[in-house]
């Protein structure tokens, strides 16, 4: 342990783009990893390969047991939905601040470097879930996500859209937060790098400019990107939509199964009127109390928009 400690002490955190997307924004899947001292941490995620998973914290820079992690699972009555939760807490490791972390970057001790970003070609208007945050001494929590895209010719990867919100005080109830997410070109981007911190004084590129307050603790469940309504028709796969127009329940029978599944409707003005959640290749919604008229449906999982379709409403 302290020679690790001693190593990060020492030496700034570079930053580069990699590894490939794994759906885990429901937070319910945990895996046990061991750091380059072969001491145990847990970490969020499907795959016992770490760097393979979507979202994932800063614990293997605290070596467990000797430190309490940076990020830890909450079940039972203290979960938001279905099981669990996750709470990201503001840590000190040996003189480093290590702000309470949840997000697509990915530890390497070995390199001194934290990976940044996971491939990704939406576009979605917001990142949303929902949140509790208990802060120390005035601290603030911090809600990041960017997008962007790479130049092949000149090599380089530019920011093409972008979105942030600072929660400054304490919210002691669960409550939903919503970035919305301003694109400044009209390009699919390649990949997406989302921070969720407890300490908005986060710095990710050189831990030792972290600036926060210890123990501020931020609780998180539910994290999905929201795609815009649209009434262009749109399919990353095979499905069936029916019946449409449908008066009582509209179905949608998908080419593959998914672990996790929404299916939202959106008004003619963009406002979302209808969310069902289900598992499997076949999800259905009720629309018997939706006024008639057109909406926009849309079926995804967390980070991934498999079916937009229009659909009409007749009673």
């Amino acid at each position: 342990m302290k020679k690790t400690l001693l190593f990060l002490s020492f030496l700034s955190l570079g930053i580069s783009l990699s590894a490939q997307p794994i759906v885990n924004g429901d937070v319910e899947s945990w895996q046990s990893y061991n750091d380059v001292m072969g001491s145990p941490y847990d970490d969020l995620g499907p795959n016992t390969d770490r760097s393979t998973n979507f979202l994932r914290t800063l614990n293997a820079i605290l070596e467990a047991p000797l430190t309490q992690q940076s990020a830890y699972k909450v079940t039972g009555q203290a979960a938001y939905s279905n099981t669990s939760i996750v709470v990201v807490t503001t840590m000190v490791a040996g003189s480093i601040l290590v702000p309470g972390y949840l997000g697509t970057g990915d530890v390497d001790i070995s390199a001194a470097t934290i990976y940044l970003g996971r491939p990704f070609t939406g576009r979605p208007t917001a990142m949303k879930g929902m949140y509790r945050y208990e802060s120390v001494n005035g601290d603030s929590a911090a809600f990041y996500c960017s997008f962007s895209k790479y130049d092949a010719l000149n090599q380089t990867s530019s920011v093409i859209g972008e979105g942030n919100l600072v929660v400054s005080t304490a919210v002691p109830e669960w409550t939903p937060f919503q970035v919305p997410i301003t694109f400044t070109s009209t390009d699919s981007p390649d990949s997406t790098n989302i921070i969720i911190a407890s300490s908005a004084g986060y710095d990710l590129v050189n831990l030792q400019g972290s600036v926060g307050q210890v123990n501020s603790a931020l609780y998180l469940d539910d994290i999905s990107f929201e795609f815009p309504a649209s009434l262009d028709t749109y399919s990353e796969g095979n499905a069936l939509v029916y019946p449409n127009p449908s008066s009582d329940e509209v179905r949608v029978q998908l080419e593959n199964a998914q672990e996790k599944l929404r299916l939202r409707l959106y008004n003619a003005s963009g406002q979302q009127v209808l969310e069902t959640r289900g598992a499997g290749n076949e999800i259905s919604a009720s629309v018997v109390n939706l006024p008639a008229g057109t909406y926009v449906l849309m079926v995804q999982t967390d980070f991934k928009l498999l079916h937009r379709a229009v659909i009409s409403v007749q009673h």
